[in-house]
């Protein structure tokens, strides 16, 4: 009886799955999480996080999530073996490559530009109706109704009183439309006939008007077209050298943008970054093009308009991947699933197609 016992409990422990240490950092849509909560109530949710749950299904392991707040501190992690491997949005590179072992990739992407929506292709009307919409506000309008109230009765009484003047009828009703239009129209331009006295003091005064007015407007027109061709001119990566040019200090991104002659602007996270280019200090923000485009959906959706947009144009093709220590016995296994799971099966799209699908839509 104690030998059957012993069997069956070296059984048990034989049959239990291995649990992996996997460690991943918040990166918005690859992993998230609520980061205000304890550890042992987090679940966290993304593109990496549905692919790894996948992979470990394959391997037939259980999986310990360990939480780090950088790339660094994970790639750190996996180095010093802390952790079995590590998963969240991590570029390939041949620097990272001397330290640690990468899978195969799990994700191609390149870079790509944010930009203020307000700074981008758009025809003059529409800029004129933006401009002109932010000026009329309620107080502006009852305002210029008033002044413009009082001007026309006031060049309507000057007017009946000079009994050769035939500008305006002499009636109430009728004089007052025609002194509104001669209002409207002297804002614009000089049409009334040559007048003398306080008539002529008045045309001009309210033609001062009229110039100021669309003296000021030409002037917000004009300085939104010159922002918005700051961000239309930008077609390609070549159009940011020289720029001021947001990028996270930590990330790849910033090497290269260098590299190319851009005015870096050090941010210590993307919402710096988006911060700045909303408030006109930064022209772009340079980062993973599927982050910003998840982002810019995000903030869009939240504020109803379109606010900040990701230019089409890609540059600086690079590779996601899955890091181990060296020499870890853990990365062929991964490596083979990963090739299983980018094989359609039939008709229907692949796994790989199908979280892609999920969490990194474009529109």
């Amino acid at each position: 009886m104690k030998l059957i016992i012993s069997f069956m409990l070296l059984f048990s422990l034989y049959a239990q799955s291995e649990t992996l240490k996997i460690g991943i950092k918040p990166s918005e849509p690859w992993v998230m999480y609520e980061q205000n909560i304890s550890k042992e109530k987090r679940k966290p949710i993304g593109f990496s996080i549905d692919l790894w749950n996948r992979i470990a299904k394959e391997l037939k392991v259980d999986t310990q999530w360990v939480y780090y707040d950088s790339t660094s501190a994970l790639i750190n992690g996996v180095k010093k073996s802390e952790i079995d491997a590590g998963i969240s949005a991590i570029t390939i590179t041949s620097a990272r490559e001397k330290d640690i072992d990468f899978s195969s990739s799990m994700y191609e992407l390149g870079l790509q530009v944010m930009v203020d929506a307000s700074k981008t292709s758009a025809s003059v009307l529409e800029l004129m109706a933006k401009e002109i919409k932010k000026m009329m506000n309620l107080e502006t309008i009852i305002l210029f109704l008033l002044f413009l109230l009082v001007t026309i009765h006031l060049r309507w009484i000057v007017d009946k009183r000079d009994e050769n003047s035939t500008l305006f009828s002499k009636k109430y009703s009728e004089g007052i439309i025609d002194s509104f239009w001669w209002g409207i129209t002297m804002l614009i331009t000089w049409e009334t006939p040559p007048n003398k006295g306080i008539a002529r003091v008045i045309d001009l005064m309210w033609h001062i008007v009229g110039i100021l007015a669309v003296s000021i407007l030409t002037a917000i027109v004009t300085s939104a077209l010159t922002a918005q061709a700051i961000g239309g001119s930008i077609r390609s990566e070549k159009d940011l050298i020289g720029k001021y040019v947001a990028v996270v200090e930590s990330d790849a991104p910033r090497r290269y943008m260098e590299k190319l002659g851009a005015n870096v602007i050090l941010v210590k996270n993307l919402s710096e970054g988006i911060k700045l280019i909303r408030e006109g200090k930064a022209e772009a923000l340079v980062h993973d093009g599927p982050r910003l485009v998840y982002l810019a959906n995000k903030i869009n959706k939240e504020e109803k308009k379109r606010v900040v947009t990701v230019l089409p144009f890609k540059f600086n093709p690079q590779q996601y991947g899955i890091i181990f220590h060296e020499n870890s016995n853990l990365k062929e296994q991964v490596d083979r699933v990963l090739l299983k799971i980018r094989e359609s099966n039939g008709v229907e799209k692949s796994l790989h197609e199908q979280l892609k699908d999920k969490w990194l839509k474009t529109n």
